[in-house]
């Protein structure tokens, strides 16, 4: 009977020990993806073309976060201003933009590869001169 206490004693550590080891390590993972650092940040298309300070409207997050709807500006010498949805370098980094929030962003692009890095907030006093986003001008959709 001591025999058989010692082995189930001995059990019980080992046991102990293995739970022990899988909580710190799923607790490693799960905690993993939290905080916002800079380094967290995915990396730009490789060999990207930058196009700084991009401005713009933001209008709503999409996929989560991973990417920005927003209505940029004029990019010179690459596209004419038009609302599209950008992925972006942090995401869920948007959470504290409102619609209608001016902002500036550098922009890569790669192929066919683009992403919107460096999102800043623009103040209150800088005005965007930005086409209305609808088709032929209209003030409602159809």
């Amino acid at each position: 009977m001591l025999a058989l206490n010692h082995s189930m004693h001995s059990f019980g550590i080992a046991y102990s020990i293995v739970l022990l080891v899988a909580l710190l390590l799923f607790g490693g993972f799960l905690f993993a993806g939290c905080g916002g650092s800079a380094d967290d940040a995915l990396p730009p298309p490789d060999g990207a073309e930058v196009y700084s300070d991009v401005r713009g409207e933001f209008q709503a997050p999409a996929t989560g976060g991973r990417d920005m709807i927003v209505h940029h500006d004029t990019i010179p010498d690459f596209m004419d201003p038009m609302l599209m949805t950008l992925p972006i370098d942090r995401p869920g980094s948007l959470d504290t933009l409102d619609t209608g929030t001016h902002i500036v962003f550098d922009l890569h692009v790669s192929g066919g590869n683009i992403q919107a890095r460096n999102i800043r907030v623009l103040p209150d006093t800088v005005t965007l001169d930005l086409p209305n986003p609808r088709p032929n001008g209209a003030d409602e959709a159809p």
